[in-house]
């Protein structure tokens, strides 16, 4: 419930944003990409630290803690027409969205049995997906009725079933600590220059990072630009600019509540490889389509190809990482995430700016073709072997 809380309340965020900092609050396109990208920089940064918390009651706190900020942000976006302020908005937020992240896929990787690891983990992936459903389909009711800036407290309501779910936690800690995984002790007695060395050799992790890096580069230009091209190539109202996100989050739970039986017919590292070239393929294609089904239809693949790439390359990490290191690897694995989106709406914005808004889905696409090839590199190395539980 907390995943999907925090997550169905981004969601609701996602596909106004950029139209409420260009349209309300009228900033600049260079505005709207650095208000976008400092959130998940804010989130790619706390991230990193997050690796210290392995459970407990302290974790659930702070969980506590970081939905109560989540969920006054959204509220307070409204009210401002500060570039300034909203930027320390989406500061807040964006550390609050990364201990929520980190800490709930701890809580539930310690609770999971390593028997039924890639289960569960496609299992709570799952439950993401959902939020991510939820959240543009909130905003495509809520736009017409009141409007974009009151559809942020939306957002707020979201967050506020994840405060509840937090304290639900954390009254029954007692009773999920029983339940909960050892992890092992070489994790605390390695420096972090060892922790980050030893994660970083991992050909199965590099495949996760370098892959879900390149995509949610491209996600990140999508965020960013995709609202603002679609309203001015297409003449999308606001409320369809909301049921196009609808589109690609349905696409994205279809794949994800089917990533068990798709692992089951192909390996885990060619379905890395086939999802960014169809990724590249399908960014690009949105540069040059002209009529507003297909660009809507190509919209919705991508979510296809996003609901299988996360949870695969989470899998990989489970699977190939030692137990020891995988609060770590899970930390450097969801930041990559963060600094994907965060960065790509600052690359491409002097690209938009000059050619056009379109330009930026052809720099992802390059982006994402340049990580395949590099995929394609790592994969005809030898496969590493599972690690040994001792």
């Amino acid at each position: 419930m907390t995943g999907f809380s925090y997550i169905a309340s981004a969601s609701v965020i996602a596909p106004i944003l950029s139209i409420y900092v260009k349209d309300v609050v009228n900033a600049s396109v260079e505005m709207v990409g650095l208000v976008a990208a400092m959130f998940f920089i804010a989130s790619a940064l706390t991230k990193l630290s997050l690796s210290v918390f392995a459970g407990g009651k302290k974790t659930i706190t702070f969980l506590l803690f970081a939905f109560v900020i989540f969920s006054i942000c959204p509220a307070l976006y409204p009210i401002t027409n500060s570039i300034a302020v909203l930027i320390v908005l989406r500061v807040a937020q964006g550390f609050a969205y990364a201990f929520i992240g980190t800490a709930s896929l701890i809580l539930a990787a310690l609770a999971i049995s390593s028997l039924e690891r890639d289960k569960g983990v496609g299992t709570y992936t799952a439950s993401l997906s959902l939020g991510l459903l939820a959240g543009p389909a909130i905003t495509t009711f809520s736009i017409p009725i009141f409007g974009i800036s009151k559809t942020f407290y939306f957002a707020a309501l979201m967050g506020l079933v994840g405060i509840f779910a937090a304290f639900f936690l954390y009254r029954k800690i007692s009773a999920i600590e029983r339940n909960w995984q050892i992890i092992g002790v070489t994790f605390e007695k390695e420096s972090l220059r060892g922790r980050i060395s030893t994660v970083a050799r991992n050909q199965m992790f590099g495949v996760a990072f370098i892959g879900n890096f390149a995509f949610f580069v491209l996600f990140g230009a999508l965020l960013a630009y995709a609202p603002l091209y679609a309203k001015t190539a297409f003449n999308f109202s606001n409320e369809l600019v909301s049921v196009l996100f609808l589109l690609y989050y349905i696409a994205t739970t279809v794949t994800r509540l089917s990533i068990g039986r798709i692992v089951v017919r192909v390996s885990k590292q060619t379905l890395m490889i086939v999802c960014m070239v169809l990724a590249s393929l399908f960014s690009f294609a949105l540069a040059i389509v002209a009529d507003i089904f297909i660009f809507a239809g190509i919209f919705a693949l991508i979510g296809a190809v996003q609901g299988v790439l996360f949870p695969v390359g989470s899998m990989l990490i489970a699977e190939y990482v030692h137990p020891s290191r995988n609060v770590f690897a899970n930390s450097l694995y969801l930041m990559v995430v963060d600094v994907g989106q965060g960065i790509a709406p600052l690359i491409t914005a002097g690209v938009v700016v000059k050619y056009g808004l379109e330009s930026s889905f052809i720099v992802s696409a390059t982006i994402a073709a340049a990580a395949t090839l590099l995929l394609i590199w790592l994969n005809t190395h030898k496969t590493p072997k599972r690690p040994r539980l001792k």
